[in-house]
C-alpha cells in the first residue's frame, strides 16, 4: 500500500463529475483508482490487482470494472506497464493480470508538510499565540579541532544482526528459480539434502544450478518440490580449477627450457591437484531414498 499514490489519487486525479455519455460515473472510477493505487508504489508504478479482487473494492461487477479501467486508459490517468515484470511471480500466463502505472507526475509524491504550531492568524484584532522565536537565545559556537572525530565501534550486537541478514546459500538458489519463472519449494528439504544442494552450490556455483534445472522445467507439469533436482545437480562435471599465477620461469605454456637430456620439462607452477566431486555412498544412498 503507498499513501503517497492513495492522495494522488484523491487529490490530484482529474476525473471529471459528471462523466462523459457511455463512461462509467465519477465516483465508481475513483474507487477503482484508488484500489488501483492501494497496489502501487510511492511513485504509482507496478500495479497489477486481479479484476476480482478491483471489483470487490467497489462492490461491482468485473465487467465494469473492465469498462473503468479503459475509461481510467482514456482519461490518461493510467497505463500498461511491462508486463514481464509479474512473469516470474506468476509462472501461469492465463492467471496473470494486467500491470498498470498511475500517470503521477514528478512532485505529485510530496507528502503535505504539517500546519505550524501556535494560532497565527489575527482574530478581532488580537493576537492568539505568539510566534515561536521571539525569544533571544544565546548560542555556543564550539571551536574546531585538529583531532579526528571517534568512529563508534561496532558491538557484538550489530555484527550479529548483519550476519542474520545474509540470506544463506539456499535462500540465494531459491530466490534465482523463483526469478527463472520456477516455483518449486525449497522448504521440503530434509537436512541431508540441504547438504547436498549446498555442497551442489559450492561446487558450480547458483546460475549454474539455475541454467540446469532450466533445462528440465516444465511449464505445464512444474516441480513440486526443489529435490527433484539434486540428481541433476550431481550428474553435473565440475568446473575446471584455475591454475595458479605463472612463477615467472616458465613460458606462457608452462613449458620449462630442456633438460640435459633433451626432453621438455613442465613447471611446477602449472601442476594443478585434480578437482574430486564430493560425493560418497552415503550419498548415493540419499538420492536413491
Amino acid at each position: 500500500m503507498s499513501i503517497e499514490a492513495i492522495t494522488w489519487a484523491l487529490e490530484r486525479a482529474d476525473i471529471p463529475s459528471p462523466t462523459p455519455v457511455g463512461m462509467p460515473s465519477a465516483p465508481t472510477l475513483t474507487v477503482v483508482l484508488l484500489g488501483l493505487a492501494n497496489h502501487a508504489s510511492r511513485h504509482g508504478a507496478d500495479a497489477y490487482p486481479s479484476v476480482r479482487t478491483l471489483a470487490g473494492y467497489a462492490r461491482i461487477s468485473e465487467r465494469q470494472v473492465q469498462r473503468c479501467l479503459k475509461a481510467l486508459a482514456a482519461l490518461g490517468l493510467i497505463s500498461k506497464g511491462d508486463q514481464e515484470r509479474i512473469a516470474a511471480t506468476i509462472p501461469r500466463e492465463d492467471r496473470r493480470p494486467v500491470l498498470y502505472n498511475l500517470s503521477m507526475k514528478r512532485g505529485d509524491t510530496s507528502s503535505p508538510h504539517s500546519p505550524e504550531r501556535g494560532d497565527k492568524t489575527e482574530r478581532n484584532g488580537v493576537t492568539g499565540m505568539t510566534k515561536r522565536g521571539d525569544t533571544p537565545v544565546t548560542r555556543t559556537v564550539l571551536e574546531p579541532t585538529d583531532e579526528p572525530a571517534a568512529l563508534p565501534r561496532p558491538t557484538h550486537h550489530t555484527r550479529d544482526a548483519t550476519r542474520e541478514q545474509q540470506p544463506s546459500p539456499i535462500d540465494r538458489l531459491a530466490t534465482a528459480c523463483r526469478r527463472a519463472g520456477m516455483s518449486a519449494q525449497f522448504g521440503t528439504l530434509t537436512p541431508a539434502k540441504r547438504t547436498l544442494v549446498e555442497q551442489s552450490i559450492d561446487t558450480h556455483g547458483v546460475d549454474a544450478l539455475v541454467r540446469a534445472a532450466l533445462e528440465r522445467h516444465q511449464p505445464w507439469d512444474p516441480a513440486r518440490s526443489a529435490a527433484a533436482w539434486i540428481p541433476i545437480w550431481q550428474s553435473l562435471q565440475p568446473p575446471r580449477p584455475k591454475l595458479p599465477p605463472r612463477c615467472g620461469r616458465c613460458d606462457e605454456y608452462g613449458w620449462l627450457p630442456d633438460d640435459e637430456l633433451g626432453r621438455a620439462v613442465r613447471c611446477p607452477c602449472r601442476q594443478v591437484a585434480s578437482h574430486r566431486m564430493p560425493a560418497s555412498s552415503q550419498e548415493t544412498m540419499l538420492l536413491a531414498a
